[in-house]
């Protein structure tokens, strides 16, 4: 299990956290019905489900919880996938058990807004809504499709025309795109770190900088190695996302890690007022993703990636303040002043994929940049699968990890297909 690295700039979201948490550091032996390996927004979901279904339930986090993908995240809440809708969902699961995937992903925000509601977490939650424009005419048709599809699918989406979108946004550089009411955005460190509050009220056990350096299974159940100590469990979770180490190694060969960045302005002032005035958040359809929202006090929060990593701070916040000034001219010269970044994990389908062993072993994985919502949709799916659910009830179906071809220099150059995305994007009429 690899974590990001400490001497990374920590995101703007903790210094705005009002949830505060700590817990031990695991030292010794523990038993437990099943160890959760991953204290990030899935692990802790997870953990909560199995909890409230009477479980015994320890969770083992390698640093701090929040500290990790779950706490550097963009912090947008969105209920749909980024490339397949319904209709592609259908075409690839038909019947029943597409039907089962699609309610999953459209009731993805109810379920991060109601473990909210259920612990009170302070995190800044606004559900006002999800945006996504289009950079150009013909995208704007295809995500107005996409709207249909959802809306028909008994979501709260709808498409937006170009005055539309422009009054939503603050800026006319758009073609359209859709909405979805269900949508919106957190403070993802707060979120996380009130969700292991939630989590041990709930009688959860957590060990901070715990992380799990073996796995291997015995007569009498999985024992998870620590530096300090280990836990003996009937079942084992893993919840690692991009940070999967070696505990299961096709698990970690089944994604490629791709590290997402993300600065911010200064609060702005009356000038916020005019930007994304209704306080959705939004994040386009180009394949090199442009996406911003604001926080509490008003600051324009975005992001990107980089085909090349050196001197990643200053080039990133110089790409990200031209990118906003392009929509918002007001904007003052250089206006990034915060930054950070994560990992998220990327599957070839991009689409999220459930791993089962019958010796008690099990991992979702691949959330594709929209893991906020979907980790806490795919935490009752984790469980029944823990709990032996057979796969045709599953919501989505166990598979055998799937190899990445080439996964040693996928994972390390697949950032450099980013200057082909921006030519396609250049191209999109």
């Amino acid at each position: 299990m690899t974590s990001w690295p400490s001497d990374k700039p920590s995101p703007l979201w903790m210094a705005l956290s009002r949830e505060r948490f700590s817990a031990p550091r695991l030292e010794g032996a523990v038993e437990t019905d099943v160890a959760v390996i991953g204290g990030g927004i899935s692990g802790l979901a997870t953990a909560i489900e199995l909890r409230r279904r009477g479980h015994r339930v320890v969770v083992l986090e390698a640093t701090g919880i929040g500290h990790g993908a779950s706490g550097r995240a963009n912090g947008q809440v969105i209920s749909a996938l980024t490339r397949h809708g319904p209709d592609a969902i259908r075409k690839l699961w038909p019947g029943e058990r597409g039907e089962r995937f699609i309610a999953l992903v459209r009731g993805a925000a109810d379920s991060l807004y109601d473990l909210v509601d259920r612990y009170r977490i302070d995190c800044d939650a606004r559900r006002n809504g999800w945006l996504q424009p289009a950079q150009s005419p013909g995208r704007a048709k295809r995500v107005a499709g996409l709207a249909a599809q959802w809306a028909e699918a008994g979501a709260p989406a709808a498409a937006l025309n170009a005055t539309e979108m422009a009054g939503r946004l603050g800026t006319d550089v758009y073609h359209g795109g859709w909405e979805h009411g269900g949508g919106g955005h957190i403070n993802p460190y707060a979120f996380t770190v009130g969700l292991a509050r939630g989590a041990t009220g709930e009688g959860v056990t957590i060990y901070e900088n715990s992380p799990a350096t073996a796995l291997s299974r015995r007569a009498e159940g999985w024992i998870v190695e620590t530096p300090a100590g280990k836990v003996l469990a009937a079942k084992v979770a893993i919840t690692t996302a991009a940070h999967t180490g070696n505990l299961w190694p096709a698990l970690r060969t089944s994604i490629v890690p791709v590290t997402s960045y993300q600065a911010a302005t200064d609060p702005l002032g009356t000038l916020a007022d005019r930007i994304l005035p209704n306080d959705e958040a939004a994040s386009d359809t180009r394949m090199d993703l442009r996406y911003f929202r604001k926080d509490r006090d008003g600051r324009l929060v975005s992001g990107g990636a980089l085909a090349v990593q050196f001197g990643a701070s200053h080039r990133l916040q110089a790409m990200v303040g031209r990118r906003l000034r392009e929509m918002f001219p007001a904007l003052p010269e250089n206006p990034m002043t915060s930054f950070w970044g994560g990992r998220i994990g990327m599957t070839i389908d991009r689409l999220p994929h459930l791993h089962r062993r019958e010796d008690g072993l099990c991992a979702w994985i691949g959330c594709n940049g929209r893991g906020l919502a979907l980790a806490c949709a795919m935490a009752p799916v984790l469980a029944d699968a823990l709990e032996g659910v057979a796969d045709e009830r599953l919501a989505v179906r166990p598979t055998s990890p799937p190899r990445v071809p080439l996964h040693f220099l996928v994972s390390r150059f697949a950032r450099l297909i980013l200057p082909w995305y921006r030519l396609k994007d250049r191209q999109e009429v």
